[in-house]
Protein backbone atom coordinates (compact mmCIF):
# COMPACT_ATOMS: atom_id res chain seq x y z
CA UNK A 1 0.00 0.00 0.00
CA UNK A 2 1.31 3.40 -0.84
CA UNK A 3 0.91 6.99 0.23
CA UNK A 4 2.72 10.24 -0.29
CA UNK A 5 2.49 12.63 2.66
CA UNK A 6 -0.40 10.70 4.16
CA UNK A 7 0.04 8.17 6.94
CA UNK A 8 0.35 4.57 5.84
CA UNK A 9 -2.52 2.25 6.61
CA UNK A 10 -1.69 -0.54 9.02
CA UNK A 11 -0.75 -3.80 7.38
CA UNK A 12 -3.22 -6.58 6.47
CA UNK A 13 -6.66 -4.88 6.48
CA UNK A 14 -8.11 -7.59 4.19
CA UNK A 15 -7.00 -10.34 6.55
CA UNK A 16 -8.58 -8.51 9.48
CA UNK A 17 -11.85 -7.87 7.64
CA UNK A 18 -12.17 -11.49 6.48
CA UNK A 19 -11.56 -12.90 9.95
CA UNK A 20 -13.96 -10.50 11.66
CA UNK A 21 -16.66 -11.05 9.02
CA UNK A 22 -16.37 -14.81 9.50
CA UNK A 23 -16.58 -14.35 13.29
CA UNK A 24 -19.70 -12.25 12.87
CA UNK A 25 -21.34 -14.95 10.74
CA UNK A 26 -20.48 -17.42 13.52
CA UNK A 27 -22.07 -15.19 16.17
CA UNK A 28 -18.72 -14.47 17.85
CA UNK A 29 -18.89 -10.68 17.39
CA UNK A 30 -21.28 -7.94 16.31
CA UNK A 31 -21.37 -5.87 13.15
CA UNK A 32 -20.37 -2.84 15.23
CA UNK A 33 -17.22 -4.65 16.36
CA UNK A 34 -16.31 -5.37 12.73
CA UNK A 35 -16.79 -1.71 11.83
CA UNK A 36 -14.75 -0.61 14.86
CA UNK A 37 -11.89 -2.87 13.76
CA UNK A 38 -11.98 -1.47 10.23
CA UNK A 39 -11.76 2.06 11.64
CA UNK A 40 -8.46 1.10 13.27
CA UNK A 41 -7.08 0.55 9.77
CA UNK A 42 -8.53 3.61 8.01
CA UNK A 43 -10.86 6.41 9.01
CA UNK A 44 -13.01 6.00 5.88
CA UNK A 45 -13.73 2.84 3.88
CA UNK A 46 -15.25 2.91 0.40
CA UNK A 47 -16.34 0.07 -1.85
CA UNK A 48 -15.44 0.60 -5.51
CA UNK A 49 -17.62 0.59 -7.49
CA UNK A 50 -20.11 2.69 -5.57
CA UNK A 51 -20.54 1.89 -1.92
CA UNK A 52 -19.60 2.62 1.65
CA UNK A 53 -18.48 0.63 4.65
CA UNK A 54 -21.88 -1.03 5.16
CA UNK A 55 -21.85 -2.21 1.54
CA UNK A 56 -18.37 -3.62 2.14
CA UNK A 57 -19.58 -5.50 5.20
CA UNK A 58 -22.58 -6.84 3.29
CA UNK A 59 -20.28 -8.18 0.56
CA UNK A 60 -18.35 -10.37 2.99
CA UNK A 61 -21.33 -11.44 5.12
CA UNK A 62 -23.18 -14.69 4.61
CA UNK A 63 -21.21 -15.79 1.56
CA UNK A 64 -20.96 -19.44 0.60
CA UNK A 65 -17.17 -19.36 1.04
CA UNK A 66 -14.41 -16.85 1.73
CA UNK A 67 -10.62 -17.06 1.76
CA UNK A 68 -7.62 -14.72 2.01
CA UNK A 69 -4.68 -14.88 -0.38
CA UNK A 70 -1.39 -13.03 0.01
CA UNK A 71 0.15 -13.10 -3.47
CA UNK A 72 3.65 -11.79 -4.15
CA UNK A 73 6.06 -11.63 -7.05
CA UNK A 74 6.89 -15.19 -8.04
CA UNK A 75 4.05 -16.68 -5.99
CA UNK A 76 0.45 -15.99 -7.02
CA UNK A 77 -0.81 -17.96 -4.00
CA UNK A 78 -3.04 -20.18 -6.12
CA UNK A 79 -4.64 -17.34 -8.06
CA UNK A 80 -5.02 -17.61 -11.86
CA UNK A 81 -3.20 -15.20 -14.19
CA UNK A 82 -5.44 -12.15 -14.75
CA UNK A 83 -5.73 -8.42 -14.25
CA UNK A 84 -7.46 -9.15 -10.94
CA UNK A 85 -4.51 -11.16 -9.70
CA UNK A 86 -2.14 -8.45 -10.89
CA UNK A 87 -4.07 -5.88 -8.85
CA UNK A 88 -4.04 -8.16 -5.80
CA UNK A 89 -0.32 -8.73 -6.17
CA UNK A 90 0.31 -4.98 -6.24
CA UNK A 91 -0.86 -4.71 -2.64
CA UNK A 92 -0.08 -8.27 -1.52
CA UNK A 93 -3.51 -9.10 -0.13
CA UNK A 94 -7.01 -10.00 -1.34
CA UNK A 95 -10.24 -11.50 -0.01
CA UNK A 96 -11.92 -13.98 -2.33
CA UNK A 97 -15.69 -14.07 -1.82
CA UNK A 98 -17.87 -16.86 -3.23
CA UNK A 99 -21.08 -14.84 -3.13
CA UNK A 100 -23.42 -17.73 -3.81
CA UNK A 101 -25.86 -18.87 -1.13
CA UNK A 102 -24.66 -20.91 1.82
CA UNK A 103 -24.31 -24.58 0.89
CA UNK A 104 -23.13 -23.93 -2.66
CA UNK A 105 -20.16 -26.08 -3.68
CA UNK A 106 -17.64 -26.30 -6.49
CA UNK A 107 -15.71 -23.65 -8.42
CA UNK A 108 -17.26 -20.27 -9.15
CA UNK A 109 -16.32 -16.79 -10.37
CA UNK A 110 -15.54 -15.13 -7.02
CA UNK A 111 -15.40 -11.46 -6.12
CA UNK A 112 -11.93 -10.19 -5.24
CA UNK A 113 -11.80 -7.43 -2.61
CA UNK A 114 -8.51 -5.53 -2.77
CA UNK A 115 -7.72 -2.75 -0.24
CA UNK A 116 -5.87 0.30 -1.52
CA UNK A 117 -5.31 3.49 0.40
CA UNK A 118 -3.94 5.24 3.44
CA UNK A 119 -4.72 5.65 7.12
CA UNK A 120 -7.21 8.35 6.15
CA UNK A 121 -9.08 6.55 3.36
CA UNK A 122 -9.16 2.95 2.14
CA UNK A 123 -10.83 2.13 -1.17
CA UNK A 124 -11.74 -1.53 -1.62
CA UNK A 125 -11.74 -2.55 -5.27
CA UNK A 126 -14.39 -5.19 -6.00
CA UNK A 127 -13.41 -7.17 -9.09
CA UNK A 128 -14.89 -10.45 -10.32
CA UNK A 129 -12.70 -13.20 -11.69
CA UNK A 130 -13.44 -14.47 -15.19
CA UNK A 131 -11.76 -17.76 -14.28
CA UNK A 132 -13.45 -20.22 -11.94
CA UNK A 133 -11.87 -20.74 -8.53
CA UNK A 134 -12.81 -23.22 -5.79
CA UNK A 135 -12.62 -20.73 -2.93
CA UNK A 136 -13.33 -23.30 -0.23
CA UNK A 137 -10.28 -25.31 -1.30
CA UNK A 138 -8.03 -22.30 -0.73
CA UNK A 139 -8.68 -22.52 3.01
CA UNK A 140 -6.51 -25.63 3.12
CA UNK A 141 -3.04 -24.12 3.41
CA UNK A 142 -0.14 -25.82 5.19
CA UNK A 143 -1.04 -27.33 8.61
CA UNK A 144 -0.41 -24.79 11.36
CA UNK A 145 1.68 -27.22 13.38
CA UNK A 146 4.12 -27.53 10.50
CA UNK A 147 4.08 -23.78 9.92
CA UNK A 148 4.77 -23.00 13.56
CA UNK A 149 7.73 -25.40 13.58
CA UNK A 150 9.27 -23.64 10.56
CA UNK A 151 8.66 -20.22 12.11
CA UNK A 152 10.59 -21.03 15.29
CA UNK A 153 13.80 -21.44 13.34
CA UNK A 154 12.95 -18.46 11.14
CA UNK A 155 12.48 -16.08 14.10
CA UNK A 156 15.88 -17.07 15.49
CA UNK A 157 17.47 -16.60 12.08
CA UNK A 158 15.78 -13.25 11.52
CA UNK A 159 16.92 -12.04 14.94
CA UNK A 160 20.55 -12.40 13.88
CA UNK A 161 19.86 -9.92 11.08
CA UNK A 162 19.32 -7.13 13.61
CA UNK A 163 22.72 -7.88 15.16
CA UNK A 164 24.31 -7.46 11.71
CA UNK A 165 22.86 -4.02 11.04
CA UNK A 166 25.70 -1.62 10.33
CA UNK A 167 26.49 1.62 8.54
CA UNK A 168 25.76 5.26 9.17
CA UNK A 169 22.23 4.59 10.41
CA UNK A 170 23.21 2.01 12.98
CA UNK A 171 21.02 2.32 16.07
CA UNK A 172 21.57 1.58 19.72
CA UNK A 173 20.15 -1.68 21.10
CA UNK A 174 17.43 0.27 22.91
CA UNK A 175 16.48 2.13 19.72
CA UNK A 176 16.35 -1.12 17.78
CA UNK A 177 14.11 -2.73 20.41
CA UNK A 178 11.74 0.23 20.30
CA UNK A 179 11.70 0.27 16.50
CA UNK A 180 11.13 -3.48 16.38
CA UNK A 181 8.22 -3.26 18.83
CA UNK A 182 6.60 -0.42 16.87
CA UNK A 183 6.96 -2.16 13.53
CA UNK A 184 5.71 -5.48 14.95
CA UNK A 185 2.60 -3.68 16.21
CA UNK A 186 2.14 -2.16 12.74
CA UNK A 187 2.15 -5.70 11.27
CA UNK A 188 -0.19 -7.17 13.87
CA UNK A 189 -3.64 -8.41 12.81
CA UNK A 190 -6.47 -7.69 15.22
CA UNK A 191 -8.46 -10.86 15.92
CA UNK A 192 -11.90 -11.50 17.42
CA UNK A 193 -12.39 -14.03 20.21
CA UNK A 194 -11.31 -17.51 19.12
CA UNK A 195 -10.15 -20.84 20.53
CA UNK A 196 -6.90 -21.53 18.67
CA UNK A 197 -3.81 -20.18 20.48
CA UNK A 198 -1.59 -21.54 17.72
CA UNK A 199 -3.07 -18.94 15.36
CA UNK A 200 -1.94 -16.21 17.76
CA UNK A 201 1.59 -17.63 17.99
CA UNK A 202 1.97 -17.98 14.22
CA UNK A 203 0.69 -14.47 13.50
CA UNK A 204 2.90 -12.97 16.23
CA UNK A 205 5.99 -14.70 14.82
CA UNK A 206 5.15 -13.62 11.26
CA UNK A 207 4.70 -10.01 12.41
CA UNK A 208 8.06 -10.06 14.19
CA UNK A 209 9.87 -11.51 11.17
CA UNK A 210 8.37 -8.87 8.88
CA UNK A 211 9.36 -6.15 11.35
CA UNK A 212 12.96 -7.36 11.42
CA UNK A 213 13.06 -7.51 7.63
CA UNK A 214 11.76 -3.94 7.40
CA UNK A 215 14.37 -2.67 9.85
CA UNK A 216 17.11 -4.57 8.04
CA UNK A 217 16.09 -2.89 4.81
CA UNK A 218 16.40 0.57 6.39
CA UNK A 219 20.12 0.20 7.07
CA UNK A 220 23.17 -1.48 5.56
CA UNK A 221 23.82 -5.18 5.90
CA UNK A 222 27.39 -6.35 5.71
CA UNK A 223 30.34 -4.68 4.00
CA UNK A 224 30.80 -6.48 0.70
CA UNK A 225 28.67 -7.13 -2.35
CA UNK A 226 28.61 -10.85 -1.62
CA UNK A 227 27.41 -10.22 1.93
CA UNK A 228 24.63 -7.96 0.65
CA UNK A 229 23.54 -10.54 -1.92
CA UNK A 230 23.44 -13.25 0.74
CA UNK A 231 21.47 -11.02 3.09
CA UNK A 232 18.94 -10.16 0.38
CA UNK A 233 18.44 -13.84 -0.45
CA UNK A 234 17.93 -14.77 3.18
CA UNK A 235 15.53 -11.88 3.79
CA UNK A 236 13.43 -12.81 0.75
CA UNK A 237 13.19 -16.41 1.96
CA UNK A 238 12.17 -15.33 5.46
CA UNK A 239 9.62 -12.88 4.04
CA UNK A 240 8.07 -15.63 1.90
CA UNK A 241 7.82 -17.90 4.94
CA UNK A 242 6.17 -15.18 7.05
CA UNK A 243 3.68 -14.45 4.27
CA UNK A 244 2.71 -18.10 3.83
CA UNK A 245 2.44 -18.57 7.59
CA UNK A 246 0.16 -15.53 7.94
CA UNK A 247 -2.04 -16.77 5.10
CA UNK A 248 -2.33 -20.23 6.67
CA UNK A 249 -3.18 -18.82 10.11
CA UNK A 250 -5.84 -16.43 8.82
CA UNK A 251 -7.52 -19.07 6.67
CA UNK A 252 -7.42 -21.61 9.50
CA UNK A 253 -9.36 -19.19 11.68
CA UNK A 254 -11.84 -18.38 8.89
CA UNK A 255 -12.45 -22.10 8.39
CA UNK A 256 -13.05 -22.62 12.11
CA UNK A 257 -15.55 -19.76 12.27
CA UNK A 258 -17.35 -21.01 9.19
CA UNK A 259 -17.67 -24.52 10.60
CA UNK A 260 -19.25 -22.98 13.69
CA UNK A 261 -21.59 -20.85 11.56
CA UNK A 262 -22.80 -23.73 9.39
CA UNK A 263 -22.65 -26.52 11.96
Amino acid sequence: MTSSSLALMRSWPASALAVWAAARDAGRCSADEVLHTLHDYAQVHELDPGGGILDLLATVSGAAHMAVRLPAAGDAAGLPPSEVTKAAMSVGEVILVDDRDLGAAGPTHPIALIPMGTRERCRWQAMRYDAEIAVDQLLSDAPLGEVEYDLKAAVAEAATVIADLSGARRRSPADLRDALAARTEFNRIDLPAHDNPRVDRVLAAAAQIDAIITLAGSGTLGDSGSQLATADTNLMRLSDLARRARQAAVNTLIAEYRRAATG
